[in-house]
């Protein structure tokens, strides 16, 4: 079990020492810790939308990954501890407001789908709301984090939804994932 502050709470770096250790990372212990921020977008209106697969077709600004995509280097790592939602803007006439969509997404990492049919209110009423404001589409994973290790694909498959009618619509989507981050360290022994 990892280890907890004094308050009893799992601390970012314990969950993702932990993590590593299961998985046989020994190494990450010995990397650069940082908060990290990454995102995708698209641009163009449809029904559903595969994030960050395929990132590394994409530049900035439509997303800061690089050449590697969808999957972190060797020693590299993300507790996702916040994912939050935007509506890109666009001059195709389809201009959504941010106030008539929500959105219904899974997390996949590797094969396997860690966050199923989650619904992220445009009103703040999915669980972990953060802060009760009108204008906050995130969800707070603080205190439970999901680790993307290195050099392991993820995605967010995610549906634009219609907050009065229930419709899945015809929208664009971006994403952002905030947390802990994992870089490497060339400061120790290769």
């Amino acid at each position: 079990m990892p280890a907890r502050n004094v308050k009893g709470n799992v601390q970012a770096q314990d969950k993702i020492l932990y993590v590593a250790n299961k998985l046989g990372l020994s190494s990450l212990k010995y990397m650069q810790a940082t908060t990290r921020v990454i995102y995708d977008q698209s641009t163009t209106a449809a029904p559903q939308h595969t994030l960050f697969e395929g990132a590394a077709g994409r530049s900035f600004p439509l997303t800061n990954l690089g050449a590697n995509g969808n999957q972190f280097q060797v020693d590299e790592a993300l507790l996702v501890e916040k994912i939050a939602f935007f509506v890109p803007d666009a001059d195709d006439g389809q201009n959504f407001t941010a106030s008539t969509v929500s959105f219904k997404f899974d997390l996949i990492i590797g094969n396997k789908t860690v966050m199923k049919d989650v619904v992220v209110e445009r009103g703040g009423q999915q669980a972990f709301y953060n802060d009760g404001t009108v204008a906050s589409m995130v969800l707070d994973l603080e205190g439970v984090g999901i680790l993307i290790p290195p050099q392991v694909e993820f995605k967010l498959q995610v549906k634009g939804v219609a907050t009065d009618t229930r419709t899945v619509q015809s929208v664009r989507c971006g994403a952002y994932l905030f947390g802990t981050g994992v870089l490497l360290n060339f400061n120790t022994s290769i």
